[in-house]
């Protein structure tokens, strides 16, 4: 019942506050331009972060007893949506932002290091390297996604689904496996998402942003890492990046043709996996719908071998 309340919540609260933002959005010019590699038609506000954060805080508030590591988790989430309002507005350098993620990153780590212990001592003790990795990897996952879903963000409502997808199967898995406060996190977020995709699938009436995607980005991998933990089976650490496969792909190749053409890695352009669709001939809705069913086949792909 306490999820079903909390989902309620987080999808009224960020229905009600879409329309509002996005008139917000266009009145004071705080809105998202075409330019040489953004495809969309006219200025779309960029407000997207704030509406489904407020959808998902509130939701939680209202409803449960949030627990000390839950709440730096939420305070993490903060600084990644402050940073994307700012990179949304002044357009950050991309390597100051991947430094100043960190910082987030390594806060929910930290606050989780007794479990991060003890996930090493029982499931890791017979690969020691891997053990002593372990902390630069988590690192790496959470600033990596957290990029990956912004990276894919390129179309209307293609982050926006893919998030949701994700989140529910997280909190499949976290549901058979009774992680209560994981599971609450996961229902008020896919609430809030669930809502704004109303107002974000093509042709979208507001966008994430920045400060939405990576948002989003940033507590789905934290979810994902703090579910393996918490599970305590060294087995499900292939699970979260089977369920993320086409964000983490796309960002993989993105990486690696930028560094085959002797381009700067951070360096935009206009040849993600959805871009070469469009080139394709295929409808925007299309290659939505596609992308988002390549993810739901990722997805239950990992919850056949997780169940």
């Amino acid at each position: 019942m306490k999820y079903i309340e909390v989902g309620i919540i987080a999808f009224a609260v960020s229905y009600i506050l879409t329309p509002y933002l996005a008139q917000v959005g266009k009145k004071q010019n705080m809105v998202d331009l075409p330019n040489h590699r953004k495809i969309h038609n006219g200025a779309i506000p960029n407000l997207g972060g704030i509406v489904i954060f407020f959808g998902f805080l509130l939701s939680l508030l209202f409803i449960v007893q949030i627990e000390g590591q839950i709440k730096i988790l939420l305070a993490a989430g903060v600084i990644i949506l402050l940073l994307g309002m700012v990179d949304d507005i002044v357009d950050l350098p991309p390597k100051l932002k991947f430094i100043i993620q960190m910082i987030p990153a390594l806060m929910v780590i930290i606050s989780n290091a007794d479990l991060i212990n003890i996930f090493i001592n029982n499931q890791l003790k017979s690969f020691d390297l891997l053990g002593y990795l372990l902390y630069p990897i988590l690192i790496l996952w959470i600033v990596g996604v957290t990029n990956s879903i912004n990276l894919i963000d390129g179309l209307d409502g293609l982050a926006c689904g893919v998030s949701i997808i994700t989140l529910i199967t997280f909190f499949i898995l976290g549901l058979k496996q009774n992680f209560e406060s994981l599971n609450l996190v996961s229902i008020a977020l896919t609430g809030s998402l669930l809502a704004f995709l109303r107002f974000n699938f093509y042709p979208a009436k507001l966008f994430l942003g920045d400060s939405g995607s990576t948002f989003s980005g940033f507590m789905l991998a934290s979810l994902a890492a703090l579910w393996v933990l918490k599970s305590q089976n060294a087995i499900f650490i292939f699970v979260p990046p089977i369920v993320l496969a086409l964000p983490i792909f796309d960002t993989l190749f993105a990486i690696y043709r930028r560094y085959r053409s002797r381009q700067p890695i951070f360096q935009a352009d206009k040849k993600h996996l959805h871009h070469r669709l469009l080139n394709r001939g295929i409808s925007h809705k299309n290659v939505v719908l596609i992308l988002w069913g390549i993810t739901a086949l990722c997805s239950i792909i990992a919850l056949i071998l997780a169940l």
